[in-house]
């Protein structure tokens, strides 16, 4: 299925193809996002939102980002994923032209 990573080290917004076998569904989200929960941080339609890190800001991070009217920053990196009526994660309907022009990445000053 099609989804959009979003990779807050290397501030770069791609697309990316991510294995539909439902058992391995979650293990692909925590490979891609790079956690061990994930947590669903900003609905951006009725179809699409922005899956990151749970406990991001507890790996005392490098890296931010947000979307263009998300609530806050999100620590590391985040995924775009569709959902359809059922709930079920499907293709996001965002294009990568879309998510790219809404991505702000941020660095702490140090």
């Amino acid at each position: 299925m099609k989804a959009i990573l979003i990779d807050s080290k290397n501030k770069t917004v791609s697309e990316i193809t991510i294995d539909e076998n439902a058992e391995a569904l979650l293990e692909e989200w925590y490979k891609h996002i790079d956690c061990e929960l994930v947590q669903v941080a900003h609905d951006i339609s009725k179809h699409d939102s922005i899956l990151v890190d749970e406990e991001g800001l507890l790996k005392n991070p490098d890296n931010f980002f947000t979307y263009n009217g998300a609530h806050q920053q999100f620590a590391g990196n985040g995924l775009i994923v569709g959902r359809n009526e059922d709930g079920e994660t499907v293709d996001c309907e965002i294009t990568l032209e879309e998510a790219t022009l809404n991505v702000i990445f941020f660095t702490p000053l140090g």
